[in-house]
């Protein structure tokens, strides 16, 4: 029991006051808050115990380049250990600290990442809180934290977990930066925008969009002086991986190579129609063959030139296109629904989401999602009236959309904007006594 000390004696009493180590008590938010995010991990452990078999680490290519990593072999995932810059770093990076402390398998990838759901909840919550009080964020972060689709995506192996916990602390780190607007806290937005585009390179769009969000509150004097911090941290962070690239490519690489195929697989004659199907773009059969003996950034800029000659011969199906695209990446549904017949398939482990199992979860998911959808844009209209500081969630979703009209969409690629989506949502729901503040200077 911790100590206390006397304050004298009411009625014959003795009132104690906790010694000034104890642990001040929890507010009732916050204890709500211990409650969701004990019970998300609770039941990720028992999805695990109960359904492991579902997780694979062939769903994504990250695998090879941590197991080559630890093997000496260097950043590839090809046989001879060529190195390669088809996929971002940070991920496979983050691969190898789990195979190092738990062992290479799904589970401990899984267990790895319910760590980072604990801090993406908690992040949530406390962007929620600045929206709209306490109480949005604790129910933003319960419909996070319980959201079907994220309970199997963020425990499988692929880049979704570690994305969206950067991106949310990188939103975040722009609220609190306005609201005490130093260098440090810059230079904070900066460290975080550079982790989370090491794992995906389009959360670079938020730079801009902060830099006129700056300038709208805080005049633009601060915005300049914050916007350069934050360019220059995270230009920065990713100069020793830009110089690798160029090492080893012969020329300028900024994250990764894959963005010409990306680009090519979402933008040629065939995909309008895969998508309608509820196919993925990447299963798409109709793409040329390239030329043989190109390297991988002629490759890359092969598959771009494809793609950019599509668009300018085809102005006219762009409207289409870019409807199908907008459609398929907010969808109620997950997408894709299934795999082609002709799909051209790396690997088998995507016939898994066949299983019964998963045409159940699609079915929880819809009404999950749905209803939440829908409060979502009824939270965004209110907030705006109210003239609620919502910018920095609405970078997220402008961010997370534009990049994938551009190249492909799928649910899992908006997946990290959903939670942004469900503190709008929670905004409906909840009243708003704690106002955003904006302290000058400091």
């Amino acid at each position: 029991m911790p100590e206390t000390v006397n304050l004298g004696r009411v009625n014959g009493r003795r009132i104690p006051r906790p010694n000034s180590l104890s642990m001040p008590a929890l507010s009732p938010a916050r204890r709500w808050l211990a409650v969701i995010v004990i019970s998300a991990v609770a039941v990720r452990l028992g999805y695990i115990l109960a359904f492991g078999g579902t997780l694979n680490l062939q769903t994504s290519g990250y695998d090879i380049y941590a197991v080559n990593l630890m093997a000496g072999n260097g950043y590839t995932r090809f046989p001879d250990f060529r190195p390669d810059s088809d996929l971002p770093p940070l991920y496979p990076a983050f691969l190898v600290g789990v195979y190092t402390v738990l062992g290479r398998s799904a589970a401990s990838v899984a267990l790895a990442q319910i760590a980072l759901e604990v801090v993406t909840i908690t992040t949530i919550y406390a962007i929620g809180r600045r929206v709209g009080g306490a109480w949005t964020g604790i129910v933003a972060a319960a419909f996070t934290a319980f959201y079907p689709y994220l309970l199997f995506q963020n425990l499988t192996l692929n880049d979704t977990a570690i994305f969206l916990t950067l991106l949310a602390l990188a939103v975040l780190a722009l609220y609190r930066t306005t609201e005490r607007p130093t260098l440090a806290r810059a230079a904070l937005v900066g460290v975080v925008l550079g982790g989370a585009a090491l794992t995906k390179t389009l959360c670079l769009a938020l730079l801009p969009f902060a830099a006129v969000w700056w300038w709208r509150v805080l005049g633009w004097r601060q915005a300049l002086r914050l916007s350069l911090v934050v360019g220059g941290v995270t230009l920065a962070v990713l100069t020793p991986w830009v110089a690798r690239n160029i090492a080893v490519q012969g020329g300028f690489t900024l994250i990764s190579t894959n963005d010409g195929s990306n680009l090519h697989q979402g933008n040629n004659p065939c995909v309008a129609d895969y998508l309608l199907n509820g196919w993925d773009a990447q299963w798409v059969n109709c793409l040329p063959s390239p030329p043989e003996g190109l390297n991988e950034l002629a490759l890359s800029a092969w598959h771009r030139d494809q793609a950019l000659r599509y668009i300018q011969e085809h102005l006219g199906a762009m409207p289409r296109l870019f409807a199908v695209k907008l459609w398929t990446l907010w969808s109620p549904e997950i997408l894709p629904r299934a795999v082609p017949p002709d799909a051209r398939l790396g690997d088998t482990a995507a016939l898994q989401y066949e299983q019964p199992l998963f045409r159940a979860a699609r079915i929880v998911h819809l009404l999950y999602f749905t209803p939440l959808l829908l409060l979502g844009g009824i939270g965004w209209w209110q907030a705006a009236r109210r003239a609620a500081r919502i910018a920095p969630i609405l970078m997220v979703i402008a961010a997370i959309t534009l990049a994938y009209l551009v190249f492909h969409p799928s649910t899992r690629y908006r997946a990290p904007a959903d939670p942004f989506v469900f503190i709008l949502a929670a905004y409906v729901l909840t009243d708003h006594r704690q106002p955003y503040t904006i302290v000058q200077g400091g």
